[in-house]
């Protein structure tokens, strides 16, 4: 028989599930803030502590309870699929509740006749705990073979417990279903005496379950290595809390990380390779400064969730245009074309020297963010454009640029170069002749480097990153434990950035506890919002990107605020937008003795 196209639980999800840790004694900690509370679900509560009792590993189920308000909720009750799993290193178990819509477009009644069906049980005996007629339960289980497009009532029984689509608690009680985990446990929600011998046959002893695996694609070798450092302690600081929390679905989670050279295509090909070679269910990495499609060809090969922070134009377009070859490849940070926005904006309000403005890239496309739409905006808040440089390779030789800012004396001077050694250098330079021209600089301050570098010739420099760390009390919080665990501050991107991304692969993966279903993981990115470190992730756009507040998105809460800093006392602070900024304004110490 040929399966009906019908929704399937997992396809029918409307919001993030809801997460949360039973303890033995039944008590209920939340630990997400995205899906429903679960502290008010006293059925899931009890089951938990039952599944405990059972000694089985697992349980997944779908539970019907009243409600109202919801998009999952039909006739005054909502519908949930339910995963739970036992923690062995600590003794209680993992709850994770989706909302969704009737799988298979069944009711309530032919879910029970399903239930019954996964025990064996005959018409009669599906009839005498129902309390109806074997005629109208053999009605019912015609149905439900044609909507789950089954043959025999062996094939349906053994479907719905492969796809966990066993009503709790039982409609019964049905001692026929002991021997499944749901009937173990719906068995003692209902009494606390011991399981029949029967229903602990050939039940394994717990064992540690098999962590879940995140490959790492990180910039840990060459001139980005210390950004992949950052990167690399974000994402594993992420993983140890989310271990200290239950893992994911129950299980763990640790890394393997790829390093490579960010500059170097074969480098970043091998880590890929790498990483498909492991068969790891998700990729997370930071940006890559070279052949951005041959690395993205890659990705889509393996298929598997690659998550990044190349903000790279061009990606997004790849994956608008082909969302069958790149629908599972993710930029966590806005696009770069952003940066060009954000400097007009910020100078349209500024009094500077003179209403001009230079621009000074790389050959490098992940550095460039001079465009038709930049001049626009630029012209647009009453500025002229005096030059624009592209540095060639190897990108060390600021002679030039330094020889025209001082010529020109622009007002503002855009640097977008990516590597902090030589942007630090380019600042020591540019501080023993200053021109009366303020430095704006893109991403590369946030670096810890590039302050150690340029040291007091940086004080002044204004710089904007599109995914920052915000400066509020999650901010701040991140960065105590990050200095705790490792020693020292994070910079004001990488670290936190990797964190949320972390987090936000678990969130996804937590929705239905299968990291391996590509596919479905990639939906429930798209799908969610999650509120990180360095602001709020919404990818469910056309290049799967996040948006940037305040030029793309006017709402804060669905978007990333791009930040714009100064340094102020050896230290960041945020200047611009409100409501983030820590700081006003200051005119660097060489404009005010010119």
């Amino acid at each position: 028989m040929e399966m009906p196209h019908r929704p399937s639980y997992e396809e029918a999800s409307d919001c993030p599930p809801g997460m949360a840790r039973v303890s033995a004694d039944g008590q209920v900690e939340r630990l997400d803030h995205a899906g429903p509370d679960l502290r008010g679900r006293p059925l899931l509560a009890r089951a938990a502590t039952a599944l405990l009792r059972s000694g089985r590993d697992a349980v997944t189920f779908v539970a019907i309870e009243p409600g109202t308000g919801s998009p999952a909720a039909e006739s005054g009750e909502v519908w949930s699929h339910v995963c739970m799993t036992v923690t062995r290193e600590t003794g209680d178990v993992v709850v994770t509740a989706a909302q969704v819509r009737p799988p298979y477009g069944l009711t309530p009644r032919e879910l029970d006749v399903l239930t019954l069906l996964a025990g064996g049980l005959t018409n009669t005996a599906v009839a005498r705990y129902l309390g109806t007629s074997p005629r109208t339960v053999s009605k019912q289980v015609e149905s439900v073979l044609a909507k789950l497009g089954q043959a025999t009532r062996s094939g349906v029984a053994a479907f719905a417990v492969d796809h966990g689509l066993l009503r709790l608690p039982v409609p019964g009680p049905c001692p026929e279903l002991t021997a499944l985990a749901v009937g173990a446990v719906d068995r003692l929600m209902r009494e606390p005496g011991p399981l029949p011998r029967f229903a602990t046959a050939g039940v394994a002893p717990r064992r540690s379950p098999t962590p879940y695996e995140i490959g790492l694609l990180l910039p840990l070798v060459g001139a980005s290595s210390q950004d992949g450092e950052q990167m690399r302690r974000g994402a594993e600081l992420a993983v140890e809390e989310l271990n200290a929390r239950g893992g994911v679905a129950g299980r763990p989670l640790r890394t393997y990380v790829s390093a490579v050279d960010s500059l170097d295509a074969d480098s970043a090909a091998a880590g890929l390779a790498e990483l498909a070679a492991r068969q790891v269910p998700a990729i997370v990495g930071g940006y890559l400064l070279t052949d951005e499609r041959a690395s993205y060809e890659l990705a889509a090969d393996y298929g598997a969730p690659y998550l990044n922070i190349g903000t790279s134009d061009l990606q997004a377009e790849w994956v608008r245009d082909e969302p069958g070859r790149f629908g599972r490849i993710f930029q966590t940070g806005p696009t770069r074309g952003n940066y060009g926005k954000g400097f007009a904006r910020f100078l349209r309000g500024m009094r500077l020297r003179r209403r001009s403005v230079g621009f000074v890239e790389t050959t490098m496309p992940d550095t460039q963010t001079f465009s038709e739409e930049t001049v626009r905006l630029v012209e647009r808040a009453g500025l002229s454009i005096d030059f624009l440089i592209r540095m060639e390779p190897p990108y060390d030789d600021w002679s030039r640029v330094l020889r025209t800012i001082r010529e020109h004396a622009p007002g503002s001077v855009m640097v977008t170069h990516h590597l902090p050694e030589q942007a630090a250098a380019f600042q020591r330079a540019f501080a023993e002749e200053p021109a009366p021209t303020l430095v704006y600089m893109v991403y590369t301050p946030a670096v810890p480097q590039y302050l150690e570098l340029a040291g007091q010739a940086a004080e002044g420099v204004v710089w904007a990153t599109v995914t920052g760390r915000y400066g509020d009390s999650r901010g701040r919080a991140f960065a105590e434990r990050f200095a705790r665990r490792y020693g020292t501050a994070p910079g004001r991107s990488a670290a936190s950035v990797a964190y949320d991304q972390i987090n936000l692969l678990a969130l996804a993966w937590s929705a239905h506890g299968r990291p391996h279903d590509f596919g479905r993981v990639a939906r429930n990115l798209r799908t969610m919002v999650y509120r990180g470190v360095n602001g709020a992730y919404d990818l469910d756009r056309g290049g799967q990107t996040s948006a940037a507040f305040p030029d793309e998105i006017p709402d804060p809460s669905l978007g990333q605020a791009h930040l714009v800093f100064q340094i102020q006392d050896g230290r960041h602070r945020v200047i611009a937008p409100t409501p983030y900024a820590e700081s006003t304004f200051r005119l660097p110490p060489w404009m005010r003795a010119g």
